[in-house]
């Protein structure tokens, strides 16, 4: 009898089945964004040295043959964004001590500034603002900007007047170019 009593109690306990727990299961979505946005590794600045601005005739050199250090400088800019825009204004050089020229000469020197930013892919985009014109020149790269050291130039080139035979008045001339690259999706 305890041998059939021990089978009925093995034969229970086997049909009784244990609660199972309940369970709960999901996904959870992990989500972010980035902003486009350009940076530049060090500050857009510094300065491009013209030396001696007029020929032996007292007229503009066009050429700013006498410039020390070169007409160019360039600057790393990184961007995210797939076709960043590029902005340059230049403003012309002016010899603030002469407020009123006199006629036959100037206290202005107007010039080109080339804004040049190299793509991804190799290419190369440029644009250019000159000093006369008021406002900025603008226009994308047209590709993301490329991911290396000095990308980004600026070259200033092509002195003028606005009369080509003035003669330009004796003192420091000084003079800005603004550069701009917004980041673009």
């Amino acid at each position: 009898m305890n041998k059939l009593v021990a089978t009925l109690l093995i034969a229970a306990a086997a049909t009784v089945s244990v609660p199972a727990y309940a369970q709960a299961s999901g996904t959870v979505v992990v989500n972010g964004t980035v902003a486009p946005k350009c940076s530049a590794v060090a500050p857009i600045n510094g300065t491009i040295a013209l030396g001696e601005l007029a020929k032996d005739d007292g007229t503009v050199d066009r050429a700013f043959a006498k410039a020390t250090g070169g007409l160019s400088t360039t600057f790393t800019v990184r961007c995210n964004g797939s076709n960043p825009l590029l902005s340059v204004e230049a403003r012309p050089l002016v010899n603030a001590a002469v407020t009123t020229a006199a006629d036959g000469y100037t206290n202005k020197v107007h010039y080109t500034a080339k804004l040049a930013a190299m793509g991804a892919k190799g290419s190369s985009t440029s644009i250019s603002d000159l000093s006369l014109n008021n406002g900025a020149t603008t226009g994308r790269i047209g590709d993301r900007l490329a991911a290396v050291a000095n990308n980004v130039s600026l070259t200033i080139a092509d002195g003028a007047t606005e009369s080509s035979t003035a003669i330009l008045e004796a003192g420091t001339y000084s003079g800005t170019v603004d550069i701009t690259i917004t980041a673009a999706l």
